[in-house]
């Protein structure tokens, strides 16, 4: 895997579809390929913003409005029971019936996610994202504000949360598959990239 920090300029910053979609032309061409990166704001102004990237393959150029600042390849090695600092952007939500009761072309009812207020919804969410790969030990919680975006002409929010503290790894390679795939629902608005380092 790669990790790099990018600057972005522009209007882009605003929106965080159009920040995911400026990031996928740093990578080569490639028809087949599907999304292999994830992303959190490292901070945003309404200049600019600084992002972190993790992705399975190495970004090519800078393009314009995203400026590579470094790149560098990291390869995880965990331990069973090894304690780890950890730092996740995400959106904890949960899935319920429409509440309009429309219905799929198939008659069943439409489903929606809905975000999780409350902290210990939030904290046993994160636990059963987590689970059986590695357990939570140390936890805070700080909600950010929510985030605005367009898509296609439609227009949504989302109401990602910052996780951190220290776990437990449990099963090193479960934990590294779920570090690589991310966590948790809309990775391409910024959320689901978790960061690890020692304690």
């Amino acid at each position: 895997m790669y990790l790099s920090r990018i600057l972005l300029a522009g209007t882009m910053c605003r929106n965080p579809y159009e920040i995911h979609r400026t990031l996928w032309k740093l990578f080569p061409e490639d028809a087949q390929a599907e999304r292999d990166f994830l992303f959190c704001l490292e901070k945003s102004e309404r200049t600019g913003a600084l992002i972190w990237m993790q992705s399975e393959r190495r970004p090519a150029v800078s393009h314009n409005g995203a400026k590579i600042l470094g790149c560098k390849e990291y390869q995880l090695k965990l331990q069973k029971d090894q304690r780890l600092r950890f730092l996740l952007v995400a959106n904890p939500v949960k899935t319920i019936d429409d509440e309009n009761g429309r219905t799929t072309e198939k008659g069943d009812i439409k489903k929606c996610r809905v975000p999780l207020i409350r902290e210990e919804e939030q904290r046993d969410w994160l636990s059963r994202k987590l689970k059986p790969a590695a357990e939570p030990e140390e936890l805070l919680i700080d909600p950010r504000h929510p985030l605005y975006f367009r898509k296609s002409g439609m227009s949504g929010k989302i109401k990602p949360v910052v996780f951190q503290g220290i776990l437990k790894v449990a099963k090193p390679d479960a934990l590294v598959e779920l570090i690589g795939s991310g966590i948790g629902p809309a990775k391409a608005f910024g959320c689901g990239l978790m960061m690890v380092r020692r304690v």
